[in-house]
């Protein structure tokens, strides 16, 4: 289960595909618990890092981007589970 910054995050990502710590956190508003949120989504491979032009970059994955789908749209979610353990 995603926390809402995480949410926040993959959101985005999925929308601007590239950025840069510095512009996710004004996305964010000034949050300054970007970085460990960061880190937290690389753990879980929903993030990987780019270096175009020798400056850090984030970009969402395949699975992050299926997690965000699923964090958003979680009445879907239950009905495939359901689906499956019928």
């Amino acid at each position: 289960m995603l926390s809402d910054t995480e949410i926040k995050v993959l959101d985005i990502l999925s929308k601007n595909l590239l950025a840069k710590t510095g512009e996710i956190s004004s996305s964010m508003g000034g949050d300054d618990g970007v970085v460990p949120t960061l880190q937290k989504l690389q753990s879980m491979d929903c993030v990987k890092t780019v270096e175009p032009m020798g400056e850090r970059c984030y970009v969402i994955t395949r699975k992050g981007t299926r997690m965000l789908r699923e964090a958003m749209n979680p009445e879907k979610r239950e009905q495939q589970h359901g689906f499956f353990t019928s």
